[in-house]
C-alpha cells in the first residue's frame, strides 16, 4: 500500500514540477524581455519624425481642409516622386491659401528610424541568441530537474525569439543559428554521454 502511495506522490511530484518548470520558464522569458526593454530601449519613430505628420500634406490637398481650389502642378509632383524614390518623405511649402506650391525638403527620418531599427534588431538578436544559449547550457549541466524543465525551454524560446527579431538579415541568423545548433548538441551529447 505504501509503495503505491509513494508511486503515485512521485508521479503528482513530477507532474507539479513540469506545470510549474512551463509556468516559471514562462516568467523568466517575460521578465528577460521587460529587462531588455527597459534598459535597451528600441527606437521610437517619434524620435526620428518629430511632428512629420503636422507637415506632410498631400500634393491635390491644402493643409487647410476648407479649400479645395488648390491646383495641380507637373513640377510639384516631380519633386514628389524624385524624392519618394530616394526614399524621402516630401515636406511642402504653401501659398497664402495654404495649398502646397513646392517640396521645400526630402525628410529622410523614415529611413533614419529603419536603419537605427535594423541596428537595434541585430544588437537584440545577439543579446537573446547569447542569454538564450547560456540558459540552455545551465539547463543541461544543472542537475535539478525543476531547473532543467525551466532552463531548457526557456533557453530554446529566447534563442528562437532572437531570430524573429532579426527575421530581415536571414545570412546572420543562418550562421549564428547554425553555430548554437552545433554547440547545443555538441554539449547536449557531452553531458549525455557522461551518464
Amino acid at each position: 500500500m505504501k509503495k503505491r502511495e509513494r508511486k503515485q506522490f512521485s508521479k503528482r511530484n513530477l507532474a507539479l514540477t513540469i506545470i510549474l518548470g512551463i509556468f516559471i520558464s514562462i516568467m523568466i522569458i517575460t521578465l528577460f524581455n521587460l529587462v531588455v526593454t527597459y534598459f535597451y530601449e528600441p527606437p521610437k519613430y517619434e524620435d526620428f519624425c518629430k511632428n512629420l505628420e503636422m507637415d506632410v500634406y498631400s500634393v491635390k490637398y491644402s493643409a487647410n481642409a476648407q479649400c479645395a481650389n488648390c491646383t495641380f502642378s507637373k513640377e510639384l509632383q516631380e519633386e514628389i516622386d524624385t524624392c519618394n524614390r530616394e526614399n524621402g518623405i516630401p515636406i511642402y511649402n504653401y501659398d497664402d491659401k495654404l495649398c502646397a506650391t513646392s517640396v521645400k525638403e526630402c525628410n529622410f527620418c523614415n529611413e533614419e528610424f529603419n536603419n537605427a531599427s535594423e541596428n537595434y534588431n541585430v544588437n537584440t538578436f545577439f543579446i537573446y541568441a547569447i542569454i538564450g544559449f547560456l540558459i540552455i547550457v545551465a539547463g543541461l549541466f544543472i542537475h535539478i530537474l525543476l531547473i532543467q524543465i525551466v532552463a531548457l525551454p526557456a533557453g530554446a524560446f529566447l534563442v528562437i525569439e532572437a531570430a524573429v527579431k532579426n527575421f530581415d538579415d536571414k545570412l546572420l541568423v543562418i550562421i549564428v543559428f547554425s553555430l548554437l545548433i552545433a554547440a547545443a548538441i555538441y554539449l547536449a551529447l557531452k553531458k549525455l554521454g557522461n551518464k
